[in-house]
C-alpha cells in the first residue's frame, strides 16, 4: 500500500477486463488464465459485462470505509453504483499495508484511488472515440456508459478489453467538486442491508467445513503461566474433543462454543499458576508512584519560552491535579480468529485493523512464511484500536497447530476481553497557569506521569518519539501563550498497553481544555471568550510533526458555540460547557456540552458538535462518526479498568459500563464546508465529549470534576 504522499500507479492489462493496481506490470496469478479476471494490485476490475469490482485495503470496522473510498473511485469512473461488488483486500505482495486507524483511511488512499478512477475513464473514452473514429474531446462519461457525438452510447463492459491495451494516463485530470456527482452527497452504507438482514460475515461468522472452537483458559494476572492442571472433568463436559497447551494457557477444544467455555469452566477449577512479576501490581499503587512522578524528572514534549521562570514571576499561579483511569475497549465483537493448517499453506479469518501484521504473526507460529498464510479480513464489530492488536489472531494459529491443523476458531468472552485487553493506561496531570498583574495568561505547564502505550507496543524499548507521543494532545495546545512547557514523566506497568480510540488525546485534552475553563472562571472571563482571544491572530501554529491554522479552529469553535446558543439563559441546575481541538493538525472540532445535574445524577441532554474535516465525502457517514466518537467518548466518563494483584477488578458489562441508548445525548452536527484534501473523523469527537461535558458541569453546579470515571459521589 501506497503511502498517503504518493500517487496510485494505474496499469493496463491485456484480456477480458480492465484491471488497476499499483504496479506498472500486471501478470495473472497463478492457475489463472492470461484473458480471465486478475486483479494484482488492484483497486478496480471492470468486467466484459459492465459490472464492476471494487477491492478497498482498508478494515471496515463501522466507520465506512466500503462505502466512503468506492465513492472517490466510482466518482471519477462515472460508474453506475447499483452494478458495483465491494470487496476486502488481502494481505500480501499486492497490499503490504493495510493498517487501518488514526482516522487516515480516506485521507491516505482520497489521491491513489481518484487518480486511478480518473485513468480508467481516460482510457475507456479513448476506446470508445478510437471505435467511433471521433475526437475523444467529443465525448463524455455517464453511469457506467462512454456517449458520443450522434447519440452514440458504448457501455463500459463493451469497452473494456480494447483499454485494456491502450496506455496508461500519467497524469489524468480530475474533476471539480462542482462536477461531483456521488462525493459530497449522503450515501446509505454500502454494508447496510447485509448487516441488518445478518447476511454480513463477521470474524464471528465464519464457519469452515470441520470446525470446532476453542476457549483458552489465561491467568487472570497477564503474562501468568499455568503450573499444574487436572483435565479429567474438562474433558467430561459433553462435546470437549481436546485440551491443549499453547503459549497463552490452555486451550479448550470442542464442539461448539458453549461446550468450551463449560470445559475451560471445568479446568480452571483445577488449574495453579505462576503469576509472574506482575502479581502485585494494583491501581494504588500506580497512582502514587504516578504522583511521585508529578515533580520528578520528565522528558521535554514541547517547550516555549521559560515557563518556570514566568511562574515564578506571576503575579498568581493555579495548580491542579487530573487523574484519567485505565480504559477497556469494549468492543461489542469480543476477539476471535479461525485457524485452518493444510499441507500446502494456511488460511487465517478475523477481523483485523492490522491484516499484514496478523499475517506475518500467525505465519511465524505456524512455522511458516506469511506469503503462505491467506488472510481474510472480515468486518469487525467493534475496533477502536483493539484489533491493531494481533495477540488473538496469533493464538488461534497457536490452538490451530497445538491440534495438528484445524479448523478451529479461538473466541474471548467478555471476561477475557477486559482482563487481558491491550487497555489504555491511567494518566495523572498536573496542571499549573501563571497570571499576570491584568489577569492575563502568562505561563501554562503541563506534566503527565503515567505508563507509555508506544514503549509497550514496541515491545518494552524506549523511543525517542516516546515523550511526544504520550504528550499529543497537550503539546499541542493551540493557544498563544508566552510561556509553554509541557513534558512526559513515564512510570512503568507490567500490564500489555495498546492504541485507543484517541490514544493519549483523550486523557490530555481531558485535563487541558477543563484547566483552562479553572482559568477563565478564576479571571472573570467567559469559556468562549478565552479561548478565541488566546488563539488571537495565529494562522498556521506547528507543533513538532504537525501543524494547525487556527483560523479553521476558531471558525469551528465560533459555530459550535453559535448553534448550541452560547450565552443564553439556563434554568437552575443547567449548564453548558465546551472544549475543542485540533486533531493531528488535520480535523478540526468543537463541542459545546448542555447538562444538568439532578438530586446527584448527571444527565447529559445534547452536544453541539462543529468539524471541519476538509471536503466530506459522505455527508451521512461523518454524521455517524460524530455520534459514534461522541457515545464512545462519554462511555469513557463513566467506566474505568482498575488493578488488583495483578488482576482487573472490572470484569463485564456490569462493572465497566457502556452508555445505553436511554444515556445518549441528542447530537446536532455542524458541518463546516471545506475545500480542503478530506481528513480523518474516526477519532476527533472522542476527547472533547469529556471535557465539554465536565465543564457544563461546573456551569450548572459550581463543583470542578478533575477525575474520571464520575459518579454520583463526584457532586458531592
Amino acid at each position: 500500500m501506497t503511502s498517503r504522499r504518493e500517487f496510485l500507479k494505474v496499469t493496463g492489462a491485456a484480456g477480458a477486463g480492465l484491471v488497476l493496481g499499483l504496479h506498472l506490470e500486471a501478470k495473472p496469478r497463478p492457475g489463472e488464465a492470461a484473458g480471465a479476471e486478475f486483479r494484482p494490485n488492484a483497486f478496480l476490475a471492470l468486467r466484459p459485462d459492465g459490472t464492476v469490482r471494487i477491492t478497498v485495503p482498508k478494515t471496515e470496522m463501522g466507520q465506512g470505509v466500503r462505502t466512503a473510498l468506492p465513492m472517490a473511485l466510482a466518482e471519477e469512473l462515472d460508474l453506475d453504483w447499483s452494478r458495483i461488488e465491494v470487496v476486502n483486500a488481502n494481505p500480501g505482495p499486492d497490499f503490504k499495508s493495510m493498517q487501518t486507524g488514526g482516522s487516515t483511511s480516506v485521507s491516505s488512499t482520497w489521491t491513489p484511488l481518484r487518480k486511478a478512477g480518473a485513468a480508467a475513464r481516460q482510457m475507456l473514452v479513448a476506446a470508445a472515440a478510437a471505435h467511433w473514429k471521433v475526437d475523444a474531446q467529443a465525448c463524455s462519461t455517464g453511469n457506467g456508459f462512454v456517449l458520443g457525438p450522434g447519440d452514440r452510447k458504448l457501455g463500459y463492459g463493451e469497452l473494456a478489453e480494447a483499454a485494456a491495451k491502450l496506455p496508461v494516463p500519467k497524469d489524468p485530470p480530475l474533476k471539480k467538486a462542482g462536477e461531483y456527482r456521488l462525493l459530497g452527497k449522503r450515501m446509505p452504507r454500502f454494508d447496510g442491508p447485509a448487516i441488518v438482514t445478518g447476511k454480513a460475515v463477521f470474524g464471528l461468522d465464519v464457519r469452515r467445513p470441520g470446525q470446532r472452537f476453542a476457549a483458552v483458559l489465561r491467568c487472570q494476572v497477564p503474562g501468568g503461566q499455568p503450573k499444574a492442571w487436572d483435565e479429567t472433568k474438562a474433558k467430561a463436559v459433553k462435546g470437549v474433543k481436546a485440551v491443549v497447551k499453547v503459549p497463552t494457557g490452555l486451550a479448550v477444544v470442542a464442539d461448539s462454543t458453549w461446550a468450551a467455555f463449560k470445559g475451560r469452566e471445568a479446568l480452571a477449577a483445577t488449574a495453579t499458576w505462576d503469576e509472574g512479576a506482575g502479581k502485585e501490581f494494583s491501581s494504588t499503587a500506580l497512582e502514587a508512584q504516578m504522583r511521585t512522578a508529578l515533580t520528578g524528572p520528565a522528558d521535554e514534549a514541547r517547550k516555549a519560552g521559560d515557563a518556570e521562570k514566568a511562574l515564578a514571576a506571576a503575579a498568581k499561579v493555579m495548580e491542579a491535579e487530573y487523574a484519567f483511569p485505565y480504559q477497556a475497549h469494549a468492543t461489542v465483537e469480543p476477539m476471535n480468529a479461525t485457524v485452518q493448517v493444510q499441507a500446502e499453506g494456511a488460511e487465517l479469518w478475523t477481523g483485523t485493523q492490522s491484516p499484514n501484521r496478523a499475517q506475518s504473526t500467525a505465519a511465524a507460529a505456524l512455522g511458516l512464511k506469511p506469503e503462505q498464510l491467506k488472510v481474510n479480513v472480515a468486518l469487525i464489530g467493534g475496533g477502536f484500536g483493539r484489533r491493531l492488536g494481533t495477540d488473538f489472531s496469533t493464538e488461534a494459529a497457536q490452538v490451530a497447530k497445538a491440534l495438528g491443523g484445524g479448523p478451529v476458531q479461538v473466541v474471548w468472552n467478555r471476561e477475557d476481553d477486559l482482563r487481558h485487553d491491550l487497555h489504555h493506561p491511567a494518566t495523572l496531570h498536573r496542571m499549573r497557569a501563571g497570571l499576570d498583574a491584568a489577569g492575563g495568561l502568562s505561563a501554562w505547564a503541563h506534566r503527565i506521569a503515567g505508563p507509555s502505550i508506544l514503549r509497550s507496543w514496541m515491545g518494552g524499548q524506549k523511543s525517542p518519539a516516546m515523550a511526544s507521543a504520550e504528550a499529543n494532545g497537550a503539546l499541542d495546545i493551540p493557544y498563544a501563550i508566552p510561556a509553554i512547557k509541557v513534558d512526559y514523566a513515564e512510570v512503568e506497568a507490567p500490564t500489555p498497553l495498546g492504541w485507543w480510540r484517541g490514544i493519549e488525546i483523550v486523557p490530555n485534552v481531558f485535563a487541558r481544555e477543563c484547566f483552562l475553563d479553572e482559568v477563565a472562571h478564576a479571571t472573570g472571563k467567559d469559556p468562549l471568550r478565552l479561548r478565541l482571544d488566546l488563539m488571537g491572530n495565529q494562522v498556521i501554529v506547528r507543533f513538532g510533526r504537525d501543524e494547525a491554522d487556527i483560523r479553521r479552529l476558531k471558525k469551528v469553535l465560533r459555530m459550535a458555540a453559535e448553534k448550541a446558543g452560547w450565552g443564553r439563559k439556563l434554568p437552575a441546575g443547567r449548564g453548558l460547557g465546551l472544549a475543542c481541538h485540533a486533531y493531528d493538525g488535520r480535523t478540526y472540532a468543537a463541542e459545546v456540552a448542555e447538562v444538568s445535574v439532578e438530586k446527584g445524577q448527571l444527565r447529559i441532554h445534547k452536544i453541539t458538535c462543529a468539524v471541519d474535516c476538509g471536503f466530506v465525502v459522505n455527508p451521512a457517514g461523518l454524521e455517524a462518526q460524530v455520534e459514534g466518537g461522541i457515545a464512545f467518548g462519554l462511555s469513557a466518563l463513566f467506566s474505568q479498568i482498575t488493578w488488583d494483584k495483578g488482576r482487573t477488578v472490572e470484569t463485564g458489562y456490569h462493572d465497566f459500563p457502556v452508555l445505553r441508548l436511554a444515556d445518549m445525548p441528542a447530537i446536532d452536527t455542524v458541518i463546516v464546508a471545506s475545500a480542503e484534501a478530506p481528513s480523518g473523523m474516526g477519532e476527533p469527537p472522542v476527547p472533547l465529549a469529556i471535557p465539554a461535558v465536565l465543564n457544563a458541569v461546573f456551569a450548572a453546579t459550581g463543583k470542578r470534576i478533575r477525575r474520571v470515571p464520575v459518579s454520583s459521589d463526584s457532586f458531592k
